[in-house]
């Protein structure tokens, strides 16, 4: 391969790992800024996310490493992006809204169409490579168009946590995606793994991206799921608003510290859950809080 291009490709991945790496310091940033003095509003205990709990992932990078060292970083990245949750974390939450589920719909429109810029682009940055290319600048090279869905980490400053969790399910399938065009262009470049791109990246694309949709128009998902978190039924939604606001006009002259955390908890899903009258309610409860900036 000539060497000019493959001192590009290097400087092209050192870029791309560093710019990736940048957003995400920067969400989780934001993030923990944001939500380090709210208080949870799970009704659970929080996850243990300590270094230990990363061990096989390590384990796990290090064994693809020896094939890739481009994938192996890519997979801790992915890792790293999966393991997060939303500032406002619960285990149950309100049946998403239409709004809700139609901006869910437009993550997994943009995974279909997403091909008409990737897939020339990789086809750009695997021309650039001789047959004797080596794996990791094959990968590499199909690992550059993964920039075309950089979006998708912006979206995960989503208020909703049922948008946030399939803002991650779409990132998962992105990833998915690279992950079996990594293997199809590592065996033999646009010759040899032709046909393993085509069906197996081909099916990813297709029936990924389908059932990522029909999730999103069930006002379900799947990550949610996995992560032991509920969606709360239609019919267990607030509907008297007198009760409600009766019980919240009760916090607001009880607010002690252990009251705080109630508070905070009923008032959250008062106010999305329920009717505009409650939601107002519940609003000047979360302002004596000195909650409604960071909500």
């Amino acid at each position: 391969m000539n060497t000019t291009i493959f001192l590009a490709l290097i400087c092209v991945g050192m870029i791309v790992v560093a710019a990736i790496v940048a957003i995400v310091l920067l969400l989780d940033k934001e993030r923990k800024d944001k939500s380090k003095d709210a208080p949870s509003a799970s009704t659970r205990p929080a996850r243990q996310k300590n270094w230990k709990s990363w061990i096989p992932y390590i384990i796990a990078a290090l064994i693809l490493s020896f094939w890739t060292m481009y994938g192996a970083l890519f997979f801790l990245l992915i890792v790293w992006i999966m393991r997060w949750d939303p500032k406002f974390h619960a285990w149950e939450i309100p049946y998403p809204t239409d709004l809700e589920r139609d901006t869910v719909k437009g993550r997994y429109t943009w995974l279909f169409l997403s091909p008409i810029f990737t897939i020339p682009a990789m086809i750009a940055s695997m021309g650039s490579l001789s047959y004797y290319a080596s794996i990791n600048e094959r990968v590499l090279a199909v690992l550059i168009p993964c920039l075309f869905h950089i979006p998708l980490l912006f979206l995960l400053n989503a208020k909703s946590q049922f948008m946030y969790r399939h803002t991650q399910q779409a990132i998962y399938l992105v990833a998915l995606r690279a992950g079996m065009a990594s293997l199809a262009m590592s065996i033999g470049g646009l010759g040899g793994g032709a046909w393993l791109f085509l069906l197996g990246n081909g099916s990813l694309w297709l029936f990924g991206t389908i059932w990522g949709r029909n999730q999103a128009v069930r006002k379900e998902c799947w990550l949610m799921n996995r992560k032991g978190e509920t969606i709360l039924a239609p019919e267990s939604q607030i509907s008297d608003d007198h009760a409600v606001n009766k019980e919240l006009d009760e916090l607001l002259q009880s607010m002690t510290l252990k009251d705080r955390q109630i508070a905070y908890e009923k008032s959250i899903t008062a106010f999305r859950a329920g009717t505009p009258n409650v939601r107002k309610r519940a609003l000047a409860v979360l302002s004596s809080l000195g909650e409604v900036e960071k909500f």
